[in-house]
């Protein structure tokens, strides 16, 4: 994992991480205590925290199950 960082428009910086799944790199946002989300928007105050995932572990397993199914049944 790369690691970088990225300023929301509320102007809070987040942590980024740089993930290879397959072919694809995915920029993954956040941290153990605000939670993980490959939207930057999502940690905004109009976005409710229950939009984040808890664990790297738990988004990391999301986009493999994302990158494994079929073209436009994800």
């Amino acid at each position: 994992m790369k690691h970088s960082g990225s300023t929301t428009k509320a102007g809070v910086v987040l942590q980024a991480q740089l993930v290879r799944i397959g072919t694809e790199v995915f920029a993954i946002y956040g941290d153990e205590e605000h939670g993980f989300a490959v939207d930057p928007e999502d940690f905004s105050s109009a976005v409710p925290n229950s939009f984040r995932y808890y664990s790297l572990d738990e988004l990391y397993f999301a986009l493999v199950n994302l990158s494994a199914a079929p073209e436009g049944r994800a």
